[in-house]
């Protein structure tokens, strides 16, 4: 592991100056007191990094190794008796069997404690100072003080601190910067991709499935707000930043999570986690946090712009187009020359469902064609964009047909392939359109799964005509009172008597009202067809023959369609 450079690690003899400290009696090894701290920790373990400084209870190190101590800054033991003077030593006490202890630092008491002056026998050896520090609470306390203490020291200067954590991200990679900084802290983290592959953790795992889509939608609300504060700052409008605005991405907070976004091109491309505890400072945490985020954007720049996940952050601004979300000129002109949006006369927009993907409001599962087609997750569905060339034009369906085609290829298991909804939105000609045809193919898709169900389907929104208006009513309750007036007489006779009169209804509007190719398709003759036709005017005491009659009884099997959601007749 590469060291903290000694400009900006605290040394021991700052940590002895401070507050948390001012109490403390150096046993031993003063002439080392100069000896930068790389971090603070409570039990040596079986291989500390070199320069930690443990802090701890005076029993629980009698027998450390002296090979362990040698890598240490120091050593400091929480005492927790109330007669603390008791355990320092006189000069002459020192002289029995410890040397080089110095008679000012050490009280007039005579040292009884053989376990103690053995410890200190052992870090003299090793050359590293021993301090003593009494405790008059809980010694767990002491510890974490003396940690906040170190991690004081260190923030002095946020910029030097962002200079070691960056070095040690180019020297060791993110791995190596994780460790260092959990060490740091006491606390486990990792870092992500924005798709929420862990690259570098240290006790933690990846956020849970159920927090990703909230936590993405509360970062890229961040983004937002830091970009406008930054905005602020700029020398065209002048500084009119609030005192009380951040210049940092703001953290979202997940349960014990804590996540830190980190920027790239003015989008999100991946997190940074850290676990806290109830009794957590939040914003001492982000002293440290912020400079780690911004440490290991470095490496998420070079990790990310050449490889296909550093589409994940393009997608997730079209999402945000898509979804009617504000988005500035700079991010408009980003998404043109990513997808070459600038060079089409249009845009095509689909929403698709694969049967049995869509689970939590995230599509799972299945594998999409990313690198063929424009698409992102969506409101629990993939949205598609094709862009339209006027000298090449094609027509809705074709690009549909291949879409689903390849959804299909790529699914394919077991010799069968996923059922693929799909709804299209009409024509657009701008970027600024792109959430209205989107609405379209979402409404398409929803009315489609109405009307079909869990089969396969794929409809345009203008090609829905009057479904488009059903939609917009579906809830009224005029609409159940119209089906009940209109089919409803016609169902119970059926259940009655056992006939088929409402099949052969639905046939006859099908057919146009053609008498002879009804028949046919029924396998009837003629005039049973003729009969039936009669019946059912009768019962349902209209004009069989009437246009608007006929136009009212289509209206009503696309309502019954509608709520039945598909369900053969």
């Amino acid at each position: 592991m590469s060291q903290l450079s000694t400009s900006v690690q605290p040394t021991i003899k700052q940590l002895l100056a401070t507050d948390a400290l001012s109490e403390a009696q150096i046993l031993c090894g003063q002439v080392n007191l100069d000896r930068p701290v790389s971090q603070v920790i409570s039990a040596t373990g079986h291989a500390p990094r070199q320069g930690s400084l443990v802090v701890t209870q005076s029993d629980s190190v009698s027998t450390a190794d002296v090979a362990l101590l040698s890598r240490l800054s120091g050593l400091i033991l929480v005492k927790t008796s109330p007669d603390f003077g008791g355990l320092a030593m006189t000069a002459g006490a020192s002289a029995e069997g410890v040397s080089g202890v110095s008679s000012s630092v050490i009280g007039a008491s005579t040292l009884s404690d053989a376990s103690l002056k053995r410890l200190i026998k052992r870090c003299n050896d090793a050359g590293i100072p021993l301090v003593l520090v009494p405790s008059y609470g809980e010694p767990g306390q002491v510890i974490e003080d003396v940690r906040f203490v170190f991690l004081r020291e260190l923030k002095l200067a946020s910029a030097r601190l962002y200079s070691v954590m960056l070095s040690i991200a180019l020297e060791e990679g993110l791995d190596g910067l994780v460790e260092a900084v959990s060490g740091w802290l006491n606390r486990p983290l990792v870092v992500e991709t924005a798709d929420f592959k862990v690259l570098a953790s240290r006790n933690m795992g990846a956020t849970p499935a159920s927090q990703q889509r909230l936590l993405s939608e509360e970062s890229l609300k961040s983004l937002r707000e830091y970009k406008k504060n930054l905005q602020a700052l700029t020398p065209k409008v002048g500084p009119q930043l609030d005192g009380q605005a951040d210049l940092h991405i703001s953290p979202v907070r997940l349960g014990r999570r804590l996540v830190f976004p980190i920027p790239l091109s003015e989008l999100i491309a991946g997190y940074v986690s850290v676990m806290i505890r109830p009794q957590d400072d939040i914003s001492q945490l982000s002293e440290y946090m912020q400079p780690l985020a911004l440490a290991c954007k470095v490496d998420f720049s070079h990790r990310l712009k050449d490889s296909p996940s550093f589409a994940v952050t393009q997608r997730s601004l079209l999402k945000d187009l898509l979804s009617g979300r504000s988005v500035s000129a700079s991010d408009q002109e980003r998404l043109e020359r990513s997808f070459g949006f600038d060079l089409c006369d249009g845009f095509y927009v689909f929403a698709v469902d694969v049967g049995g993907a869509s689970q939590g409001g995230e599509s799972t599962g299945v594998i999409y064609p990313d690198e063929e087609f424009i698409s992102c997750d969506a409101e629990g569905m993939r949205a598609f964009v094709v862009p339209y060339l006027a000298k090449a034009p094609e027509t809705w369906r074709k690009y549909a047909d291949d879409i689903v085609a390849r959804i299909k290829e790529l699914n394919k298991g077991g010799g069968k392939s996923p059922a693929v909804r799909l709804g299209a939105g009409r024509l657009v000609e701008t970027m600024l359109e792109l959430p209205d045809a989107y609405g379209e193919a979402r409404q398409a898709l929803v009315i489609g799964s109405m009307i079909h169900g869990e089969g396969e389907f794929a409809l345009a929104y203008g090609e829905l005509g009057v479904k488009r208006l059903l939609y917009l009513v579906f809830d009224h309750p005029e609409l159940e009172r119209f089906l009940d007036e209109t089919l409803s007489p016609l169902a119970a006779y059926d259940d009655e008597w056992e006939s088929e009169l409402v099949d052969t209804l639905r046939v006859y509007l099908q057919q146009g009202a053609n008498l002879n190719s009804t028949a046919r398709t029924l396998f009837i003759h003629r005039h049973t067809l003729r009969y039936r036709l009669e019946q059912i005017a009768d019962i349902l005491k209209v004009d069989i023959d009437s246009q608007e009659v006929l136009l009212n009884l289509q209206i009503a099997f696309l309502i019954k369609d509608m709520k039945e959601g598909g369900k053969k007749k």
